[in-house]
């Protein structure tokens, strides 16, 4: 009887031994699988996206005058579009020498601000678009980036 005892009680432990354990597995879909537009080559975009990106930026219903396209390399790399309005804004001499924010800072295609006031110059304040440089810190605060001396780098790259 002893010999029977013990041997229930080892099969007892046996089963307590292997027990289930209940697992989650997370299983992540991408939704987004576009590439900005201004992170692809520009023979790779067609004017049809240009002509969205224009409108989804500047919440207007008229085509761009022009845009150019460029991915500037050198001292600071950064990628751009900027776009010329067909129109002048309807407050364009009154606002003069005011502050404007048509132009959005991005970095690693983070946004990060369009209220630059120094971006372009007073005389090229019509001119909309984006820049996203892959050189410029993310862990700064706004006003040190203002200053930081790639970013005028890219101001002269961008009105020349």
């Amino acid at each position: 009887d002893d010999e029977d005892a013990a041997v229930e009680e080892e099969k007892e432990d046996d089963k307590k031994k292997t027990k289930t354990v209940e697992r989650t597995v997370w299983d992540w879909d991408l939704l987004n699988t576009v590439k900005p537009v201004w992170s692809r080559k520009p023979s790779e975009v067609d004017d049809k996206d240009y002509l969205e990106f224009y409108k989804s930026i500047t919440r207007s219903s008229e085509e761009p005058l022009g845009h150019i396209h460029f991915n500037a390399e050198g001292e600071v790399t950064f990628k751009s579009i900027l776009y010329v309005p067909k129109t002048a804004p309807h407050d364009a001499l009154s606002s003069y020498g005011k502050k404007v924010d048509h132009i959005k800072l991005y970095v690693r295609r983070v946004f990060i601000t369009d209220d630059f006031s120094d971006m372009m110059p007073k005389y090229l304040s019509f001119i909309r678009g984006v820049v996203d440089s892959d050189d410029l810190p993310l862990n700064v605060s706004r006003e040190n980036l203002q200053q930081h001396k790639l970013l005028k780098v890219i101001k002269r790259k961008l009105v020349r």
